[in-house]
C-alpha cells in the first residue's frame, strides 16, 4: 500500500503548478470519472490526528462550469490547515464515503487547457462511511439528531 500523502506533500506537488489551472477530483481507477472540487475541510480522525477531507462538489455541474476551483484556490485552503495532516477525499455527497487520496495528475480539456487531478490510488482505498459532521461542514447533510426517547411506564403484574 502506498504511504500516505500529507498536506505537505500535496502542497509541494501543487505548488509547482500554475495557479490559475483548474483543479479536479479523478476518482475510481477502474472507471476514471472527473469530478468538481468543492472544498476542504480540517478534522481529526478517531485516535486524535488530523485529518483533511478535499471534497467533491455537491452540483452536478460539468467540470468546466465556471468559476472552476484553480490550483490557487486549493493552495490558499490547504496552507491554512496542519502540513503534517493526512489528505482524504470525500466523495459522493448523496452517500458520503471517505477514500484514500493519491498522486496529482495533469491532464488537457478538450480545447488544451490544463487541468490538474488529485486522483485515488490504483488500489483505491474506501474507509467507510464519511464522519457525520463533515458532511454537514460540506453542506451535503443538515445536522442530525436522534429523537428524543420517551421513557416507557410500567405495567402493573397483576398480582403475580
Amino acid at each position: 500500500m502506498a504511504p500516505e500523502l500529507t498536506v505537505g506533500d500535496l502542497l509541494d506537488r501543487l505548488s509547482a503548478s500554475d495557479r490559475d489551472v483548474v483543479v479536479g477530483l479523478w476518482i475510481n481507477p477502474f472507471a476514471r470519472a472527473a469530478r468538481r472540487l468543492g472544498g476542504v475541510v480540517p478534522t481529526r480522525d478517531d485516535a486524535g490526528r488530523p485529518v483533511v477531507f478535499i471534497a467533491e462538489a455537491k452540483d452536478a455541474e460539468p467540470l468546466e462550469a465556471l468559476p472552476a476551483p484553480t490550483v490557487g484556490d486549493l493552495l490558499d485552503q490547504l496552507s491554512a490547515c496542519d502540513h503534517e495532516a493526512v489528505v482524504q477525499l470525500a466523495i459522493n455527497p448523496d452517500f458520503p464515503m471517505a477514500h484514500r487520496a493519491g498522486a496529482v495528475a495533469g491532464a488537457h480539456d478538450e480545447q488544451g487547457h490544463p487541468l490538474l487531478f488529485l486522483t485515488e490510488p490504483e488500489e483505491a482505498e474506501q474507509f467507510g462511511p464519511l464522519p457525520p459532521d463533515i458532511a454537514v461542514a460540506l453542506t451535503w447533510h443538515g445536522s442530525t439528531e436522534a429523537p428524543p426517547r420517551r421513557r416507557r411506564g410500567t405495567r402493573p403484574s397483576g398480582g403475580q
